[in-house]
């Protein structure tokens, strides 16, 4: 079981503390001393961006399913606990277990993104590991990466022990098995990275390629690891369940891998071939296993192009009869123009709308026919259509800007088409909003446009404003990516080691979570540049075809030949078939692998399917629970914690009632808000439930089911027009040192007709005496004391409990922070 996490004293000081709780439902917990390896899962941003990510959840299950081996999380702290960190000379330590970075044994980022360099450069520095793969010594943790960043591992070649190249799934379990077999053997620490070397589809700069100046491609190839059935790999039914919402707050079930539609763009398409499904049985399982214990009310279906899974037709219908009725969603991410019909659809609207995305990329057809893009106008509108006829008022269209060989009839085309769309949905309501969101294109590794060239920023800039100029009005809203995250994203993208000290620069000058429009730091990545005299411009002009990559020693699969190629016949206009759907592109990749596309033509659902049904006649009731809000739990807003006991009363199996409409939601009601910090001995919270349910059923399902802080006190039937009760006076208790106590602070208040102070948020003085009631402190006992007040509300003004301990009891905030205050 967890123990309280070190950095709670300090977690009322920052924004969002949940982020730095651990101990979530599902968390996984050994003891120390009964592991070999401990291992580090570090994902380079946010905690909520972290949480959303599919590969970590999967090797976070994969490793803890080895009883030798404990894996535990980091995540990128905000600036402001990044700041107490510094401040307080704190290390960056684990959720589970509260131990410092520098004290694991493998230390493995996830890279999914460009713009988190220099956060992993944080994290160490945070952790206390040695920036730089050369300065790491016997004894410090081994520092791994994985994900498509490292498909060009050279901008990172000087901060990583090894990149892992290619699916997790078995490699990991090997890297496992090598140092538990170096560790075992007491060999040195360049044993360690030989014997990682010898790893197919694991890179070693210190190894394959010393080359610290960066001149040279190195000349050993490195394949990628390939899962060649999906079904074959443990997958997680269930991973550690945030307190609070995420950036995909879902149950998410990878249903395929791959695509081979070949839009000449996408890095994802042409790196994770070939495409492998997983079986719709399989995929049944995940979802009703996941389902029942997470509480979710949506799940998606993941993969980059979900609606090309084979038997999607016939899979999807079935999970919405099973789940429709317990108000779960089926949402399906990456939907193609093709791949929409009228049927999926109404199959998704079954439960209620979830956002609707479509993504023409370009603006007129031969732009289309450059990238592969292989949608037509016609679809386009039809499909536009159909969303808005299905009862959608709002459409995001996702464009890229730059692309090779576009004109300004492109982006004329691009204006015509939002307005064509706009027309279409006029056409059905006069309330339709269009969101258009345009990025610039970034070449990427490993794609037939790795030659092409990037937008400038200046050209990036001009061609922004040429849409905004000709999108002007109330219902088209616009946003764009800065065109200097673009620019980065570029620059490391396609840079060589050499990029690797233009990073480090960045983060000497402040660069940190550069992918937040709030926190980035562009002065700092303009020193970078200077500073190091990188050659930036180059790499952004077209290259040739012909000169070797950075990356070329990274072996996909796919053969160059091929991705040059599909470059030339991008520029002719020519469109490049599915490989799924007719006869094989010459790719390279199936007979080098042994291996071929894995699909699943057909899903029969099984004979008996549950459903939770509720008799339209059902009986309607109101139940009373009283729940405490402790621990970790008292580290939660308000929203936090309502959308935590709403999902602890779907795994419970609660038959709450819901509101009716396009988005119904629960019948629950809560009392008013607690600050965060704030521990509360009982809340009030109301539900309305369907059937034939009593108390005494609720109090059994919900045993068990909440997360740590929080319990089912007691619970009682109610009549349904009852209002939660909001009493105006509220008993509040702490617990302080017996030297921090001041014994003439009580008689001097109580004796006083009036104290006033200047509190945060309040316009003028505030007078305390009329507000605190009942001031006591009990004797003191082995050198502490419990004080105990009531706070007067209704009055038009209302304070904040901590407010009697700074103003009456003098306690300064240092203290203040490390009591719990218990409304009893």
């Amino acid at each position: 079981m967890p123990t309280p996490h070190p950095l709670e004293p300090y977690l009322t000081s920052v924004r969002r503390p949940s982020r730095y709780l651990g101990g979530e439902l599902f968390s996984t917990f050994k003891d120390p001393a009964a592991v070999n390896l401990r291992f580090a899962l570090a994902f380079p941003d946010l905690y909520e961006v972290g949480m959303s990510y599919l590969g970590l959840k999967i090797l976070y299950h994969l490793l803890n399913a080895r009883p030798e081996v404990w894996a535990e999380r980091f995540f990128a702290p905000a600036p402001d606990l990044a700041r107490l960190l510094k401040e307080q000379n704190l290390p960056l330590v684990s959720l589970e277990s509260g131990t410092p970075l520098s004290s694991f044994d493998l230390i493995g980022f996830s890279l999914p993104y460009e713009l988190g360099y220099t956060n992993v450069l944080a994290m160490l520095q945070q952790g206390g590991v040695p920036l730089q793969s050369r300065d790491r010594r016997e004894g410090h943790p081994l520092v791994l990466a994985g994900g498509p960043c490292v498909f060009n591992p050279e901008p990172l070649a000087d901060f990583f022990d090894g990149l892992v190249i290619g699916d997790g799934e078995e490699v990991v379990q090997e890297l496992v098995a090598a140092w538990l077999r170096w560790k075992q053997e007491g060999r040195s620490r360049n044993d360690l990275l030989q014997s990682l070397a010898a790893i197919a589809g694991v890179y070693v700069p210190a190894v394959h390629h010393p080359d610290p100046a960066g001149i040279t491609v190195p000349t050993v190839a490195i394949k990628k690891r390939l899962l060649a059935d999906l079904d074959q790999a443990d997958y997680p039914t269930l991973s550690p369940l945030p307190y609070h919402r995420v950036i995909h707050d879902r149950l998410s079930v990878e249903i395929a891998r791959g695509c081979t539609r070949g839009c000449r763009f996408c890095q994802a398409g042409f790196i994770y071939r070939p495409v492998r499904e997983r079986s719709p049985q399989k995929v049944w399982q995940l979802l009703e296993e996941g389902l029942k214990e997470y509480g979710y009310d949506e799940a998606t279906l993941l993969s980059l192009s979900s609606g090309d899974y084979t038997c999607l037709g016939q899979l999807l219908p079935a999970l919405m009869e099973r789940w429709s009725k317990s108000r779960v969603a089926i949402s399906l991410p990456s939907l193609r123009v093709d791949t929409l019909s009228q049927e999926m659809i109404d199959q998704v609207l079954r439960v209620r709308k979830t956002g609707f995305t479509l993504a023409p990329e370009a603006g007129t057809q031969r732009l289309r026919d450059v990238i592969n893009k292989n949608i037509r106008e016609e679809e386009i509108l039809e499909t536009a259509r159909s969303v808005f006829q299905s009862g959608w008022r709002v459409l995001k269209l996702y464009f890229m800007i730059g692309l090779p060989t576009e004109t300004r009839a492109d982006l004329l085309g691009l204006i015509d088409l939002v307005k064509k769309i706009q027309r279409v949905g006029r056409g059905v309501s006069s309330q339709v909003q269009i969101n258009v969101g345009v990025s610039t294109f970034v070449p990427k590794p490993h794609t037939p446009l790795q030659w092409a060239a990037q937008l400038t920023l200046e050209e990036s800039r001009e061609r922004i404003a040429f849409i905004q100029k000709g999108l002007r009005g109330k219902a088209i809203q616009i946003k764009w990516n800065d065109p200097r995250m673009s620019f980065l994203e570029g620059l490391l993208a396609r840079g060589n080691r050499r990029a690797g000290a233009v990073i480090a620069s960045a983060y000497r000058h402040g660069a940190y979570l550069d992918a937040w429009g709030e926190y980035f730091n562009w002065p700092a990545w303009e020193q970078a540049l200077q500073e190091t005299d990188y050659a930036s411009g180059a790499l952004f002009g077209e290259q040739d075809p012909e000169k070797p990559l950075p990356w070329d020693f990274i072996d996909t699969g796919v053969d160059r030949e091929y991705l040059q190629e599909e470059y030339r016949r991008g520029f002719t206009g020519q469109l490049t078939p599915d490989c799924r759907q007719g006869d094989c592109q010459q790719c390279g990749l199936c007979p080098d692998r042994g291996v071929a596309p894995l699909v699943h033509p057909r899903f029969d659902p099984p004979d008996e399917v549950e459903a939770s049904i509720t008799a339209p006649d059902s009986p309607l009731k109101k139940f009373r629970l009283r729940l405490s809000k402790k621990g970790p739990a008292r580290f939660l807003g308000h929203l936090e914690w309502k959308e935590a006991l709403i999902r602890a009363f779907r795994r419970a199996e609660i038959p709450l009632f819901f509101s009716q409409g396009f988005h119904p939601l629960p019948k629950v009601s809560f009392g008013p808000a607690l600050p965060v910090g704030l521990a509360s001995a009982g809340e009030g919270v109301d539900i309305q439930c369907l059937g034939e349910v009593r108390a005494s059923d609720i109090r059994e399902k919900c045993s068990g089911r909440f997360f740590p802080g929080t319990e089912l006190l007691a619970v009682e039937e109610v009549p349904l027009n009852s209002p939660l009760p909001r009493p105006n006076r509220q008993r509040y208790e702490v617990e302080i040192a017996g030297a921090d106590f001041d014994p003439g602070a009580i008689p001097l208040f109580l004796e006083a007709k009036s104290r006033s102070v200047a509190l945060s948020g309040k316009n003028g003085p505030v007078d305390l005496r009329p507000l605190v009631e009942e001031l006591q402190a009990l004797p003191e006992e082995n050198g502490r004391m419990q004080l105990r007040w009531v706070l007067i509300s209704g009055t038009g003004v209302e304070i904040r409990p901590e407010a009697v301990l700074e103003h009456i009891f003098n306690l300064p905030e240092t203290k203040r922070r490390q009591v719990v205050i218990i409304k009893v």
